[in-house]
């Protein structure tokens, strides 16, 4: 007979036992040796890998793959979010500086070498919601919308330009104007996406 207090034990123990053991692997970010860990059998996701990368990524110091790494640079977008987005790598470090706007290579990589580098520039959704709806209503001249399925609206321009359209959207766009992040730069990037705002920057 088994007793109820082992009984309930094996209850509360048994989900714990059904879930998968989370993959660890070893990201090379900013010259350093990052761990992380990600769900190998999660659906879907081999989807984001190349055969070259999953061999590349088998062997060596560099063990996460390029999603895996991206996800945790970016880690309040979705996967379609991230559409726009790869990594930007360096040669001399052998390591991830960062994430760029552009297409990626095999290896989640920046195709071409990557010009800027980019980073969120605000915590609420409001900016990214006022730029989205002004660019949707013809408001902002050489704003794009990528055709990917991530939503993203990106604008491209002087920091001049970029800085006055943030300022004739008004609201919390407009408190992005001077941002660090966008007045430091020549030419300047921002990208609207999930609810967030990214600025890239040389």
């Amino acid at each position: 007979m088994i007793r109820p207090t082992l009984f309930l034990a094996a209850l509360l123990s048994a989900p714990l036992a059904a879930q998968a053991e989370p993959a660890f692997c070893t990201a090379r970010i900013n010259a350093r040796d990052v761990p992380l860990a990600y769900d190998r059998d999660e659906p879907g996701l081999r989807d984001h890998f190349s055969r070259r990368e999953i061999l590349f990524t088998s062997w060596g110091r560099d063990t996460c793959p390029s999603y895996v790494v991206l996800r945790s640079l970016t880690p309040d977008l979705t996967d379609d979010e991230r559409g726009p987005f790869c990594l930007r790598h360096d040669k001399a470090s052998d390591s991830i500086i960062g994430y760029d706007l552009g297409r990626r290579d095999a290896y989640g990589r920046c195709e071409t070498p990557a010009k800027t580098v980019c980073q969120r520039v605000n915590q609420t959704k409001n900016a990214a919601v006022a730029i989205t709806r002004a660019a949707a209503r013809g408001a902002i001249n050489g704003a794009r919308a990528l055709p990917d399925g991530s939503g993203a609206v990106i604008l491209s321009g002087s920091q001049g330009y970029i800085s006055g359209v943030l300022s004739s959207i008004g609201g919390a766009a407009a408190a992005m104007a001077s941002s660090p992040a966008i007045v430091a730069g020549a030419a300047v990037s921002v990208v609207a996406v999930g609810g967030a705002v990214y600025a890239c920057r040389e």
